[in-house]
């Protein structure tokens, strides 16, 4: 189960500094050719790069805090997103009003052609990163997410065509081609806004909501039931950490037992959550022995837990 954890960071790690190296060639290539919609787009790789760090940030401490359940609010990811999400909104804004006034004052110079080949490299970039990230998902037997990462292509793309429109209108001398640049920009800027406004209210939003519904707590909980070893389920808790889920499960074990046999229940409680549920990262398990308690506690029950199943 580590391995499978830190597998799941590498690949998440990867797509991080991927999308950040990205995010820097763009924004310099922008801010020297002045092409505001490479601009935007390189807020917009930004933006996906703060959403790829904050699930690396959930899975990483969900393996060293293993055991150790705790509230959303209180795990760094929330921090992190809540601030990153509140600079992507303040520079979508910025770049939307930037844009909105080079369009209405006019632009007298287009792009360069270096913006037009970053614009298409960082496509050809993304989509490799898209591929990489598939493929250690489903080695690791999980169904990652295709609709974000092709949305991003489909911004990118969104700014090769007003970047491209520009330069061409400077080939064929079309001064009205220029609109297209800040216009990409500012289509592109309603969508990095729309991101981190989605990623600020989804953290705020995250310990007010059920990360699983009511039907599949039922299937979780039947499944841990059927484990060797079982006696009772007290609790079962789902986290998210980006689009995967990491559960706390609380069980109670014969009393009678060693300590290296609870262990051992607990590790197959782990491997059946984590084969049979593909979006379930990682589970943490908490053993405790099984007590009927007061007022049915008692020395004549003493001899009916030795012959709790195991």
């Amino acid at each position: 189960m580590d391995q499978r954890s830190v597998a799941a960071e590498r690949g998440s790690r990867v797509s991080v500094w991927g999308l950040l190296g990205m995010c820097i060639v763009k924004g310099s290539v922008g801010w020297f050719t002045g092409s505001k919609a490479l601009l935007a787009d390189a807020c917009h790789t930004a933006a996906d790069c703060a959403g790829h760090f904050t699930s690396y940030l959930g899975l990483r401490k969900a393996r060293l805090d293993s055991g150790k359940p705790g509230n959303s609010r209180q795990q760094p990811e929330f921090v992190v997103a809540i601030v990153l999400s509140s600079i992507l909104l303040v520079v979508g804004i910025e770049m939307g009003v930037s844009s909105v006034r080079s369009a209405v004052n006019g632009t007298d110079n287009p792009p360069g052609v270096g913006a037009v080949v970053v614009i298409a490299a960082g496509i050809g970039a993304r989509e490799a990163l898209v591929r990489y990230k598939r493929v250690s998902d489903s080695k690791l037997g999980i169904r990652g997410e295709r609709g974000d990462s092709r949305s991003d292509i489909a911004i990118s793309l969104t700014a090769l065509i007003g970047a491209g429109g520009a330069l061409i209108g400077e080939m064929y001398d079309m001064p009205a081609l220029y609109v297209l640049d800040p216009a990409a920009g500012l289509a592109i800027s309603v969508f990095v806004i729309r991101m981190g406004y989605r990623m600020t209210s989804g953290v705020l939003q995250a310990s007010n909501r059920d990360v699983i519904g009511d039907e599949d707590a039922q299937t979780l909980l039947e499944a841990v039931q059927r484990v060797d070893g079982v006696v009772e389920v007290d609790e079962v808790i789902a986290r998210e950490c980006g689009h995967y889920i990491v559960l706390d499960v609380a069980i109670r074990v014969n009393p009678r037992i060693s300590v290296f046999e609870g262990q051992d229940v607990a590790l197959r409680v782990r491997r059946q959550l984590t084969k049979r549920f593909l979006h379930v990262m990682d589970v943490n398990v908490k053993v405790q022995p099984y007590d009927p308690g007061y007022p049915y506690k008692s020395n004549h029950h003493e001899e009916e837990l030795s012959s709790l199943v195991q």
